[in-house]
């Protein structure tokens, strides 16, 4: 199933998100025979305990929903685009520059990737670029939202957990 992909149209540049480590096959196929159990199950305990049954029907069902679901994110000229492909529907996010209040960049020792903490609202995305990426993608926010706060994760002075006194 071939969906299009909302920013086909927008143009240049478009920075895509990376994920930080490809899912293994062992875990997707180990999701797969985690699904079979289940349904198994589900089906084989319907006669003797018909809760427990319906429970791992339920959870077989959105456990396939969550090993078929792909999820696209980008950062556009127009903002922040995420893009959820399940089998049964799409889901689709998109937070304009007007909207995005911060950028925190954290270094986690990745040879390649940049984690970039996109603050929108009280909310946050998430998301690894690579290292160029992540620096296009600060100017860019920069040029379009001159209010946007950039922060380095590691510049940022830690707060230490002081415990109070009994007086």
């Amino acid at each position: 199933m071939r969906q299009t992909l909302p920013w086909e149209s927008v143009p240049p540049p478009i920075y895509v998100s990376r994920p930080p480590k490809p899912r293994k096959k062992w875990v997707t196929v180990g999701g797969w025979i985690l699904v079979v159990l289940l349904l198994l199950f589900g089906l084989m305990s319907k006669r003797s305990n018909l809760p427990l049954s319906v429970i791992s029907l339920g959870f077989a069902v959105l456990y396939t929903l969550t090993l078929l679901t792909k999820k696209d994110a980008v950062v556009t000229t127009r903002g922040l685009e995420i893009f959820y492909q399940m089998q049964i529907t799409t889901q689709y996010d998109f937070f304009p520059w007007e909207q995005i209040n911060s950028i925190v960049t954290e270094d986690r020792k990745h040879p390649d990737l940049i984690r970039l903490h996109i603050g929108y609202s009280s909310m946050e995305k998430a998301l690894f670029f690579t290292r160029s990426d992540a620096e296009a993608i600060i100017k860019l926010a920069k040029g379009k939202n001159p209010a946007i706060r950039v922060l380095d994760y590691e510049a940022a002075p830690k707060q230490a957990s002081k415990k109070r006194k009994k007086k």
